[in-house]
């Protein structure tokens, strides 16, 4: 039986599908191929795996990975049409693997992959005109593409060198400002308090200043522990010339009283 080679074609090219036919004998590859060609793609799914449980080989491999593209499951197409290429006896089959390779990348959005999975096809089959026609317009899609980016940073400009130091600068100058001023915040309330302190010192002197009473001493040179005892001190010394001034008195008077007596 004449073996037949179905390529995948993405929406850009208008070609029809073909696969690798099943030999007579295989008989999960030829289940696999009646339901690919109904469109049954996960049935065929199933016997082109029972194929491979068999026996690991091209004609399950690439149709394997056909009925999954098919499923829309790129990146596990993308596996399958991998190893087709390690498993191709020829530049032929490994040509037209490439190229669905490529095709799974395409559809997987990866373009620069598609590229060069078409190159590869392209490199082992001079005559696979479907693979350079998709090259194209891969080439031109990828362009595009580029070119949108570059417009749309156009319309963004990133800032230049110059104008990042600038606007560091200018936030690094903020930053400095607001530190100055809450520091001069924090200077002025450190001044009102130390203003309140004097005032509290002040209030305190005072009232010692008033309950010290009679005593003449200059209470701001002394502090509290000096001040009490030079308090109790200036106290018994008062209380002493007291008691030497009623003593005196007293002697006075006896005096006088003697005096008296003997004019009797």
């Amino acid at each position: 039986m004449k073996a037949l080679v179905r390529t995948i074609f993405i929406i850009l090219v208008l070609f029809p599908y073909v696969h690798i036919q099943a030999q007579a004998g295989h008989k999960n590859l030829q289940n696999g191929d009646k339901y690919y060609d109904v469109q049954e793609y996960y049935l065929a799914e199933e016997q082109y795996r029972k194929a491979r449980e068999n026996e690991k080989e091209i004609k399950s491999t690439f149709n394997l990975g056909n009925a999954v593209y098919m499923q829309e499951r790129y990146e596990e197409a993308v596996d399958h049409f991998e190893t087709a290429t390690a498993l191709a006896s020829n530049d032929v089959e490994r040509s037209d693997a490439y190229y669905n390779l490529g095709n799974a990348h395409f559809k997987n959005q990866k373009i620069e992959e598609a590229i060069d999975s078409y190159k590869e096809a392209i490199q082992l089959n001079q005559n696979n005109d479907n693979a350079r026609y998709n090259l194209l317009v891969s080439k031109q899609i990828l362009k595009q593409a580029q070119q949108q980016q570059q417009d749309k940073q156009c319309d963004n400009p990133q800032p230049s060198d110059e104008e990042n130091q600038e606007e560091q600068d200018k936030e690094n100058q903020e930053q400095q400002e607001n530190q100055e001023q809450q520091e001069n915040q924090e200077g002025e309330k450190s001044e009102d308090e130390q203003e309140q302190e004097q005032q509290e010192e002040k209030q305190d002197s005072t009232n010692q200043e008033q309950e010290i009473g009679e005593a003449s001493f200059d209470s701001t040179r002394l502090d509290k522990q000096s001040l009490d005892s030079l308090d109790a001190m200036k106290l018994l010394q008062i209380m002493e010339n007291e008691e030497q001034k009623v003593q005196e008195k007293l002697r006075k008077f006896n005096a006088n009283r003697k005096k008296g007596d003997k004019d009797w």
